[in-house]
């Protein structure tokens, strides 16, 4: 979202370079959180999935862009449609989170 408002090449630098440092701090933390929550004996393949689906999701948004801007000659609906599969992921995250609040503390 921070991309809408800006449109020069300074401000592109900018916010590339934060993304980055963020992508470069939640990525990492998958491994933990898949520690936290699941048996050691399953933590390689459930992080491999986590990881596969990350990267997958990266690549297409790359090229669902691209294709956006090949149809629309624009990319505003791209950037739309980035945002509303962001809200998804808010939502997947957030209900995953209410579980684990959700569950009762083992004694």
């Amino acid at each position: 979202m921070l991309f809408l408002p800006f449109d020069g090449l300074a401000s592109l630098y900018v916010i590339s370079a934060l993304f980055g440092l963020f992508q470069g701090g939640i990525v990492p933390s998958y491994a933990i959180i898949v520690r936290e929550h699941f048996p050691p004996r399953e933590a390689g393949a459930r992080t491999g999935t986590v990881l596969m689906f990350t990267l997958l999701g990266m690549a297409l948004g790359g090229w669902m862009s691209g294709k956006v801007f090949d149809l629309t000659g624009s990319y505003d609906a791209a950037f739309v449609n980035g945002i509303a599969w962001n809200l998804l992921n808010l939502a997947i995250a957030s209900t995953l989170l209410m579980r684990v609040w959700r569950r009762p503390a083992y004694t």
